[in-house]
């Protein structure tokens, strides 16, 4: 789903300059059928402790004014952006990476700009909101030991982590409060968004349906195969003298989503094996299938609803229309502000 809102902790300005491709509505595929046809900074702002520039240039991306953008970070941030259009099914071309390393340490030096104008100007981190991201974020791993695993693995410490949070932190801060009360987004504004990018409002055709399996491997022995089929057809022909579908794929069924009675959800096209999206798309609501057979065994489906293609009401995205707009005027105000300041810096860039 169309996301622009940013995530505390996170590199702002990098994510507001380099401008991901929208996610598409009601994207996301379902991993159903798999089996189931299935960033230094101290807190106090202090610049005297920053890393200096001496026997440390194999290690530094950039020097901006003395202080120095570690060559790790670069590399994280290439690493970061790269997964992030993964995520997405776009795979970066060899020949377009140059430019993306080239936006990647133009918006660290960027950063670093930024973060030193507002240490400059007394803008202050509190150690409270610096502890509160640092346990938003172990709270996303399962204990202790697994983030500590994560981080050990990217050649990390927690005070390398606690030191990059408040830097971003100072710097969402710094902007957000020089430039946020300047941007206004009316109304026109935001249906012109909506009308001009109506792709992404998009909704698929989509259908919601329940099934029944049996397992077999594909390379399994006949004699195997023929015993499956012969069940199958067992619970089809239960099926045909009026037992209920979601009864016999809790009792029956071999697939995961037996506990929800067959049900595998919501879902479009592309989402499942092909034979097996073939025949649910082709049905009508209530109807149940013949027997199917997919990479995974025999199936039954029943079809309990379909959805045709549609969009997305303009009501329920204005607000995220209107983050959008915010971020990509916020962009705008910071480059040009940094436009203003980048002359008088000393910059040495020191990756191609």
């Amino acid at each position: 789903m169309f996301n622009s809102k940013l995530n505390r902790g996170v590199v702002l300005i990098v994510l507001m300059l380099i401008i991901l491709p929208l996610a598409v509505f009601g994207g996301g595929k379902k991993e159903e059928p798999k089996e189931d046809v299935s960033v230094e900074v101290q807190t106090d702002n202090s610049t005297a402790e920053r890393e200096p520039i001496g026997g440390v240039a194999g290690e530094a991306a950039a020097v901006v004014n003395g202080s120095v953008i570690p060559l790790k970070a670069f590399n994280g941030q290439v690493q970061a952006i790269i997964q992030q259009y993964a995520g997405q099914g776009i795979n970066i071309p060899e020949d377009q990476l140059g430019d993306l390393k080239l936006k990647i340490i133009n918006n660290l030096v960027d950063q670093e700009l930024i973060y030193q104008d507002a240490v400059a100007k007394g803008i202050k981190v509190s150690d409270e909101a610096v502890a509160a991201q640092l346990d938003a974020i172990k709270g996303q791993f399962p204990d202790e030991a697994t983030y500590l695993n994560v981080l050990s693995s990217q050649g990390m410490t927690e005070e390398a982590v606690r030191n990059d949070i408040g830097k971003s932190l100072l710097v969402e801060d710094y902007v957000t409060g020089k430039f946020g009360p300047l941007i206004k987004i009316e109304e026109s504004d935001i249906i012109d968004f909506y009308t001009e990018n109506s792709q992404y409002f998009s909704t698929p055709e989509q259908v919601r349906a329940s099934h029944i399996l049996i397992k077999v491997e594909p390379d399994a022995e006949e004699s195997v195969k023929k015993d499956a089929l012969s069940r199958i057809n067992e619970i089809k022909a239960r099926l045909e003298s009026g037992e209920e579908f979601s009864e016999l794929a809790r009792t029956m069924s071999e697939g995961p989503s037996n506990v929800n009675g067959g049900d595998l959800g919501t879902f479009g096209r592309g989402q499942m094996v092909k034979s097996f999206e073939d025949v649910v798309f082709a049905m009508n609501v209530g109807d149940v299938s013949d027997v199917v057979e997919t990479q995974f065994g025999y199936h039954l489906i029943r079809l309990t609803s379909k959805n045709a293609p549609g969009s997305v009401p303009l009501e329920e995205v204005k607000g995220q229309i209107s983050d959008h707009l915010k971020q990509l005027k916020m962009a705008e105000m910071i480059n040009g502000y940094v436009a203003t300041i980048k002359p008088d810096a000393v910059i040495e860039i020191l990756v191609p």
